[in-house]
């Protein structure tokens, strides 16, 4: 097999069907709510909708086919982070709830799997953050036990104990988080979009949205012709673009994030002497604690291995592709260097959409409000973009008070200056952190 480029078919794709598309728009469509994006976001947002309110017409638009963007191309864990930093500000019962939202969308992905009859591979692993030095053992015990306080059960493992599950020597302990998941991308995409279909949504795909025209009916265009959206309650546009926003032009919310690269690599099948190495029975996803940080889980019997973020003008395959995995696979070798070379089986990258406080902002906008959003999920967008999804359904059908307390619609979104501040802002947040890690690497 070929090396692949970064924006080439992850992994992932293999179980989503592409050779029979949904035909593409034709000509003006009424539907009572456009869903913008073929993704976790909108297909979520989509199916909930048809079940609580079966009449409402609901049209998803995707540019390419449903699980083309970030929703195929990630590493399938399904996250929660504490947000400790916003108990100041939003306090401990925002904090709390948010947290507990979260996590229960590996309860939320299970039932509707189950109810819907597709299998998404959900494995409940537990996830664990890794401390390469005493300075992150450290920090992990300082956030285990804030954690506590706010009633979130973290636990604290030490050097021993978290080689004993995965056999590294770089470990120095790690936090463990036992209400996280792994599944399989391409599978969870695909069965949701099988499961909108039948429900009723129309999903248009290879019709990309070129315009976006606000009033007390949205207007999205395509490059065929428009797209009426109904009159409020009932209705309105749903952005569940999420990375691709800030390439996409559509006012007035570009400027809420920005769009980074992230890279995958996926090895072929270890031999069984060198899964035995591993150690590894719990098969936890995890990651490491340095600000600019690996992501690493099993797949089947394959080892992926991503990280290296890289920020890049619009969604084309940035520069210096061989270079950056390279240092990946090095990375790589020095976690596990008992595994000895390994090959790449499959490569590939996938765009990640950051906030300004690195964290997800769901709203609405537009002069009547009726333009509603998801944005930033940060590299968590399997249980963020699920939980997305069904904040907009129930803000689309006049219930989106249950989610008031939600940290993510508490927050005031902080726009981004125009390029080329933003790339230069974001380059030297980068240089930083690059520089904070290294200096955790010398003091220990």
């Amino acid at each position: 097999m070929s090396p692949a480029t970064p924006l080439d078919e992850s992994f992932w794709s293999d179980a989503i069907e592409t050779r029979e598309l949904q035909p593409p728009l034709r000509g003006p469509l009424d539907a009572g709510v456009a869903l913008v994006g073929g993704g976790f976001t909108s297909l979520t947002a989509a199916l909930r909708l048809k079940r609580q309110r079966p009449e409402l017409e609901v049209a998803v638009l995707e540019s390419r086919h449903v699980g083309h963007g970030a929703s195929g191309r990630n590493a399938g864990m399904v996250l929660a982070e504490a947000h400790l930093d916003r108990v100041r500000d939003l306090g401990a019962r925002s904090v709390r709830f948010t947290w507990e939202s979260v996590t229960s969308m590996v309860d939320a992905i299970e039932a509707v799997a189950l109810e819907e009859g597709f299998d998404c591979g959900l494995e409940r692993t537990g996830y664990l953050e890794i401390a390469y030095h005493p300075v992150h053992l450290r920090r992990a015990r300082a956030a285990a036990a804030a954690c506590a306080e706010l009633g979130v059960p973290l636990r604290v493992l030490d050097a021993e104990a978290t080689r004993d599950r995965i056999a590294s020597a770089r470990f120095a302990g790690a936090l463990s988080h036992p209400r996280a998941a792994l599944l399989h991308p391409g599978r969870y995409v695909a069965g949701l979009k099988r499961a909108a279909l039948r429900r009723g949504v129309r999903i248009f795909e290879s019709s990309p949205v070129t315009g976006l025209r606000q009033g007390r009916e949205i207007e999205l265009t395509t490059p065929e012709d428009d797209v009426g959206g109904a009159h409020p309650p009932l209705g309105g546009g749903q952005l569940g673009l999420n990375a691709y926003l800030p390439a996409s032009g559509l006012s007035p919310i570009r400027d809420r994030a920005v769009t980074l690269h992230s890279f995958i690599l996926l090895t072929e099948r270890l031999s069984p002497a060198q899964r035995e190495s591993l150690g590894w029975a719990g098969r936890e996803g995890w990651s490491d604690m340095r600000r600019l940080h690996n992501y690493v889980r099993l797949v089947g019997d394959r080892l992926l291995f991503g990280g290296r973020v890289v920020y890049h003008f619009g969604l084309e395959a940035p520069g210096g592709i061989d270079v950056i995995y390279a240092r990946l696979q090095a990375e790589l070798r020095r976690t596990f260097p008992t595994l000895g070379a390994l090959s790449a089986g499959r490569r590939w990258a996938g765009p990640v959409s950051i906030s300004p406080r690195r964290t997800p902002v769901i709203g609405s906008a537009g002069r009547f409000g009726n333009l509603h959003y998801a944005v930033g999920y940060s590299g968590m967008g399997v249980s963020l973009a699920t939980l997305a999804g069904r904040v907009l359904a129930d803000v689309v059908l006049g219930e989106g008070a249950r989610w008031d307390d939600l940290v993510y619609r508490r927050d005031r979104p902080w726009p981004l200056p125009p390029e080329p501040l933003r790339y230069l802002g974001f380059q030297g947040s980068f240089l930083g952190m690059r520089l904070a890690d290294a200096w955790d690497a010398l003091r220990g």
